[in-house]
């Protein structure tokens, strides 16, 4: 069945990283909502950090759009699923406008998304010590490559004595000035930045969040912004006209670990452990067991930064200790691996984890990987067969150290891991630093799968 889609949709790009994008997407999308637009928001590539904050402002999750993991079919079918109930799509980009993942091609970048959605571009450009050379960003952006089509513009970090000077230089090359983003501490305290980049939006105040970006999006032309949006072409893909069929029994019950230290979640992971099964929410920091569960998945995030308090909260540790120890079904990934580990050193203290692995963490300054990782099962393990590969990518700055000895399910074909391997199971729970979206590789029904198979559903 050929499904056509017109919705109004803007991407905001910048010419590089760190010019303020996100907190223009936040002003934009704050603008249209106060207008009375009912907005869905979406993310170009893997990222769970930038999203927390479009759905601390919409309340409805926010999708990522990535051609690795995704492929173009696969952006275009999200966009339009995720979009449907919306009056107009706001698209964060990533990096800057054409950079991609090798540098040369355009794979992975904000114009690649921008032109299989056929959408317009809003340019977020940082005014802090520039005002001629505005002019020369524009003119290169939207010259080296004519099918994206640049329309409008909004500054960042500027003070109003900037602003028409500034505003007249993005006019004079054609463009819409859509507003600024005044200069600002609450914006600077709000949009602080730590190693693995923003503070996750589910460990600060959404009210908090809300009030300072509806201060800022009192400067953005929403009548503009609808204008721009309105010029997206139609974008038509096939889509398969058959309902799926869900033959999920549901008796399996899940345990979701999240708090402030557990909060890398794709929303379609949770929408899926929905789907399969009863889900329970888990906080280590305050819950004192796990209760009676199958399954128990512990996402990545910054166990390190809680250390203190996930350590204090011995019951937890133990009662997910013992679950393991008797056959129990765990996945993590990432900040799950690294809680799973006996201990995590971070600060130069070290804090005492789960210790279902034989290992201490140790976190460093310097990334030990950071973008897109491909690994290929070596061992038969709950999440997949020996020789299925797996993509996703590593946010990680620590590295394991392994005291006991383990024999691991994946080896990397590009990424890092546990020098180069990863995936160590322990009795049925699994654990490993990659990050896995669901529309790549669904690791869910392929542990449900294994449990039927063992005779544990």
């Amino acid at each position: 069945m050929k499904v056509v889609s017109e919705k109004p949709r803007l991407i905001i790009a910048s010419y590089k990283g760190k010019a303020g994008k996100t907190t223009a997407t936040l002003a934009i999308a704050m603008a249209l909502i106060k207008a009375g637009y009912k907005v869905s928001m979406f993310k170009v590539g893997p990222d769970f950090i930038d999203p927390s904050y479009h759905t601390a402002l919409t309340g409805e999750p926010s999708r990522n759009l990535d051609y690795i993991l995704m492929g173009s079919e696969g952006i275009i079918r999200r966009f339009y699923r995720y979009s449907r109930n919306s009056n107009i799509a706001v698209i964060e980009g990533v990096s800057g406008l054409y950079d991609s993942v090798d540098g040369i091609t355009e794979d992975g970048s904000t114009a690649q998304v921008a032109k299989l959605l056929r959408a317009p571009v809003i340019l977020v450009i940082n005014g802090e010590r520039i005002n001629r050379t505005v002019r020369a960003l524009i003119r290169g952006l939207r010259d080296f490559d004519p099918e994206v089509k640049i329309m409008g513009a909004v500054l960042t970090n500027i003070n109003q004595r900037q602003v028409d000077k500034l505003s007249r230089a993005v006019e004079d090359e054609g463009l819409e000035f859509v507003g600024f983003i005044p200069r600002s501490d609450d914006v600077e305290e709000l949009m602080q930045y730590r190693h693995l980049g923003l503070v996750h939006a589910q460990e600060m105040d959404r009210a908090r969040i809300i009030s300072v970006i509806n201060e800022v999006s009192k400067y953005i032309d929403v009548n503009k912004l609808v204008s721009i949006a309105k010029e997206s072409e139609p974008i038509a893909f096939e889509q398969d006209n058959v309902d799926s069929d869900n033959t999920y029994s549901r008796s399996i019950k899940i345990g979701v670990v999240l708090g402030r230290a557990f909060t890398f979640y794709y929303p379609e992971t949770i929408e899926k452990a929905q789907e399969i099964g009863y889900v329970k929410f888990l906080d280590p920091e305050i819950d004192q067991e796990i209760g009676n569960l199958d399954l128990v998945i512990i996402g990545g995030g910054f166990p390190e930064i809680y250390g203190q308090y996930l350590e204090k909260n011995r019951a937890f540790r133990s009662d997910l200790r013992r679950f393991i120890d008797r056959g129990g079904y765990v996945y993590a990934e990432c900040g799950g691996l690294m809680y799973l580990t006996s201990s995590i050193v971070y600060n130069n203290e070290e804090y005492e984890m789960v210790g279902a692995i034989d290992a201490v963490t140790i976190m460093h300054r310097k990334p030990v990987w950071y973008g897109y990782a491909t690994a290929k099962i070596i061992r038969n393990t709950p999440i997949g067969d020996s020789g299925t590969i797996l993509r996703g990518h590593e946010f990680h700055y620590s590295s394991i150290i392994l005291r006991g000895r383990y024999e691991m399910a994946i080896r990397y074909e590009r990424g890092a891991g546990i020098n180069g391997l990863d995936g160590i199971l322990v009795n049925n729970a699994y654990a490993h630093y990659l990050h896995i979206h669901p529309e790549t590789y669904d690791v869910l029904s392929h542990i449900l799968s294994y449990m039927h198979r063992n005779g544990n559903q």
